[in-house]
């Protein structure tokens, strides 16, 4: 076998299994995967906007590329930012956006650094499945066309977007394509060829990076030519703790993902959780994450480029005191788009991207829809323009994998903003604690708790959901939701797992 590949999409995957057919790696796979999902996954991601790619390859250290968003300084006193809402089912939640919502985009520049590292097949031949769905066409699946649907007033909000996701229905203008629509995107299609020959500068230096400017300058943004010229990619040395004998590497801050993953797993070490969904299960999660959320205020969001931060978790006597405080809590009750690949050379890539929910802005030329990150409550917790110019926007995305004496055990990561850390844990549990294969770790309920609520799927018992909401606000789902996040994993047997909340798919190839 070549390899599998776990990606948000069936179409997705099937251009990276595509790749690895042509003899590609695991990065040449998981780059055509990125270059691909912005047409069959269209809410989900973008090329304007950032992700984090975890590397790993027999005999070498794990390698971490970060090319998330970037702060740009604050130019004007009223950007255009407004808010839009989205309703999840048992829960809604407000995203901004507008030309003012837009972080300065590193997708472009992280696929050109990686390729240059990491590659072996010319980037026209990894441009291939992409160039050929945004020529060609592809047909939504009916749950990603449902996405589209559930973000409809970001897509409608401008002429740009319009003129790249809209029908073009005369009688109504503002109808969206789905599911019966074969989606094109011929000026992508352009872009990735123009790229295959120039690289970034293209995007960064040419006729893009104008056109940016210009959406700027006519939208009240912050963007300028010279912020997308000055971003750089950067290699980053991962976390690395231990779990009952694994050992696991997650992205490192600025990130607070990989941080705060590690922490609660930390706690759960010493903790038993009895049988999956018991009681015991439910409340410890539930006060794992409540004391995570505290070690989250108190010593990490004001700290995320503190380069010591790393440091804390071997801060044994903190790790300890925390430890308390949940067993305190817990006698209270008695007794928030991923691709992973590995190859059979054992490469192994875990790539989270996201593009936030999207400005509304295209960039015509280049049919590429530019990201919201300054938008999104869960990235800026001091409140809307407070970072400072210049850095990295934190971020919850951890592509994580599982060690086990150096060998890839579990390579996976989430979709899912503020549900990505409970999304991975969960997953991680299941698969290393209860011995459930990765489609069921995966598509096993989740519980994610957040600012004093928490959140659950079914199914759950009468006696504890009772019990919960003695201490907690309960949000109960009717169902499997993609509000929960979207992972998907791979191992070291060359198997696959996805997640059914977002339609993702794994392709195994021969």
């Amino acid at each position: 076998m070549k390899g599998v590949v776990a990606a948000g999409d069936t179409n997705s995957a099937q251009a990276g299994a595509d790749i690895l057919k042509e003899g590609g790696n695991a990065y040449d796979a998981a780059l055509a995967v990125m270059l691909a999902a912005p047409i069959c996954e269209p809410l989900f991601t973008s090329l304007g906007g950032g992700g984090f790619l975890l590397g790993l390859e027999k005999g070498k250290k794990p390698e971490l590329y970060d090319f998330f968003v970037e702060v740009p300084k604050k130019r004007i006193d009223e950007p255009e930012f407004y808010p839009i809402y989205v309703d999840f089912g048992a829960a809604i939640q407000e995203f901004h956006i507008g030309a003012g919502s837009i972080a300065i985009p590193g997708l472009v520049e992280g696929i050109s650094q990686v390729y240059k590292d990491k590659c072996t097949l010319p980037m026209s031949k990894i441009i291939e499945p992409a160039v050929k769905y945004a020529r060609e066409g592809v047909y939504l699946s009916k749950m990603q066309a449902s996405f589209v649907k559930l973000l409809e007033p970001i897509f409608t909000s401008t002429k740009s977007s319009l003129d790249v996701y809209g029908m073009h229905d005369e009688d109504n203008p503002n109808k969206l394509i789905d599911e019966t629509h074969l989606f094109k995107n011929p000026n992508y299609a352009d872009f990735l060829e123009e790229f295959a020959k120039e690289g970034a500068k293209l995007f960064y230096e040419g006729h893009v990076a104008d056109e940016i400017e210009k959406i700027t300058k006519e939208h009240d943004g912050l963007i300028l030519k010279e912020d997308l010229k000055n971003y750089k990619c950067i290699k980053r040395e991962p976390i690395d703790f231990n779990y009952k004998g694994y050992e696991i590497v997650t992205n490192p801050p600025p990130s607070g993902g990989g941080i705060l993953i590690a922490f609660t797993m930390k706690l759960l070490e010493k903790y038993d959780l009895k049988d999956f969904r018991s009681y015991e299960y439910v409340k410890g999660l539930i006060e794992a994450f409540k004391t995570t959320s505290d070690f989250r205020k108190e010593h990490v969001d004001e700290f995320l480029h503190d380069p010591k931060l790393k440091e804390i978790l071997s801060n044994d006597r903190l790790i300890k005191n925390y430890c308390t405080t949940m067993h305190s809590r817990l006698n209270l009750w008695g007794n928030t788009t991923h691709l992973s690949v590995i190859d059979e050379e054992g490469n192994a890539v875990s790539v989270t991207t996201t593009n936030g929910e999207g400005c509304g802005h295209v960039v015509s030329s280049s049919g590429i829809m530019l990201n919201n990150m300054m938008g999104e409550e869960d990235l800026n917790p001091h409140g809307w323009f407070s970072w400072p110019e210049g850095i990295r926007l934190p971020s919850m995305m951890a592509p994580t994998a599982v060690l086990k004496d150096g060998h890839p055990e579990l390579i996976l990561g989430s979709a899912g903003s503020n549900r990505i850390r409970s999304a991975i844990t969960q997953t991680m549990i299941n698969n290393l604690e209860y011995g459930m294969n990765l489609d069921d770790s995966i598509n096993s309920p989740r519980i994610h708790f957040e600012k004093g609520s928490v959140c659950m799927e079914p199914e759950c018992t009468h006696f504890i959901r009772d019990e919960l909401k003695k201490h907690y606000e309960l949000q109960y789902f009717d169902d499997l939701n993609v509000f929960f996040g979207g992972v998907q994993a791979v191992n070291g047997n060359l198997e696959g797992g996805c997640d059914s909340r977002r339609g993702a798919a794994v392709i195994k190839v021969d």
